[in-house]
This record gives C-alpha cells, sequence and structure tokens, in this order.
C-alpha cells in the first residue's frame, strides 16, 4: 500500500493568502493603467495611500531606475523670443503617456546623432516655434538629459542631475515669401 507523503499545516492557507496577494496586486496594476486613479494629486488619505503603494511597488517606475543599459531620460524645450523682451518657454511635452514617450525617442535619436544632423532636426523644431508664434524673432532650442550614475558612483556620492547635450539658436530669417500656389 502506498502512502501519500504529508504536507506540514498551513501550506493551503499560506499559498492561497500569497495567491490572493498576487491578484490583488496584479488587479491595482490594471487600476492604475486603465483608469485616473494612478495620477491622483489630491490629499486624501486614500489617494495618499495609492501614491505610497505606487512608490513602494514601483508600479508607475520605468526601467531606466533599474537598468543602467537603457537611455537616461531626455527633455526638450523651447525658449521664445517675443518683441517685447519678453522670452517664452515651450516645452517638448504631452500630456499623453505614448507621445511623450515618442518625442523622447526622437530626442534621444537626435542625440546619438552627429552635431549636424543635431542642428537639422533643431532648426526644423524652431521653425515649427517660429510658426506657432508668428511674433517672435528668435528660438532657442535646449535639450537636456538626465544622466543616473552607476552604483559605484553613487556609493562615492555622486547623485544623478540633468546635463545639458544641445543647444542652438535659431532667427527668423526675412525673405520673399513663397508664391501661392494655383
Amino acid at each position: 500500500m502506498r502512502t501519500v507523503p504529508s504536507r506540514p499545516e498551513g501550506d493551503e492557507r499560506q499559498a492561497a493568502l500569497w495567491a490572493c496577494i498576487a491578484v490583488l496586486h496584479l488587479a491595482a496594476v490594471g487600476a492604475f493603467l486603465w483608469t485616473d486613479l494612478a495620477h491622483a494629486k489630491s490629499e486624501a488619505a486614500f489617494d495618499r495611500g495609492v501614491r505610497t503603494y505606487q512608490s513602494f511597488c514601483g508600479v508607475i517606475s520605468d526601467y531606466r531606475f533599474f537598468a543602467p543599459s537603457v537611455a537616461s531620460d531626455t527633455r526638450t524645450g523651447f525658449f521664445v523670443a517675443q518683441p517685447d523682451g519678453r522670452t517664452l518657454f515651450e516645452p517638448l511635452a504631452s500630456d499623453s503617456l505614448e507621445v511623450g514617450l515618442r518625442y523622447q525617442c526622437i530626442v534621444a535619436s537626435g542625440l546619438r546623432a552627429n552635431r549636424k544632423t543635431q542642428d537639422v532636426l533643431a532648426q526644423s523644431w524652431a521653425a515649427v516655434m517660429l510658426g506657432v508664434h508668428p511674433e517672435a524673432s528668435r528660438v532657442t532650442v535646449v535639450t537636456q538629459s538626465y544622466v543616473l550614475p552607476s552604483l559605484e558612483d553613487w556609493a562615492a556620492g555622486k547623485r544623478p542631475d540633468w546635463t545639458l547635450h544641445y543647444t542652438g539658436t535659431f532667427d527668423r530669417r526675412d525673405g520673399p515669401l513663397p508664391e501661392a500656389s494655383p
């Protein structure tokens, strides 16, 4: 006669507890992805608890923090000179996460390019900004990246910071207007 090996008592309850925790975590991740719960900004106790949970478990983190070979964060902005001497700042940003990621991919690929390609890309962005602000006379394009130190450098006291990668100033050229097409 064959005997069934015995398990220590409580294994089933412990496994069920861990399964419930995993299901709740996945439900929270789904709620963060498909609702506005991840963007709650109020100081209500529930919203503070949600933000704390997100911070502790890394639900809204990206991979750059955990993988040093993944590119650092980038940002680009435009300083638009107005005729009255004021300067407006227009960031290259979007409220949509997906569009923002595409912007970052474009900026990151521009940072990897040679200087001439960077100038052409910045010139095209400046042309768009001069089109959006027809009264502007000059646009300065600034691109920075957030450089994360290695773990060894972090232990030695170095901290992440924004590093200037590109800056270029483009003036409006007054020339003949293009002829209207028939």
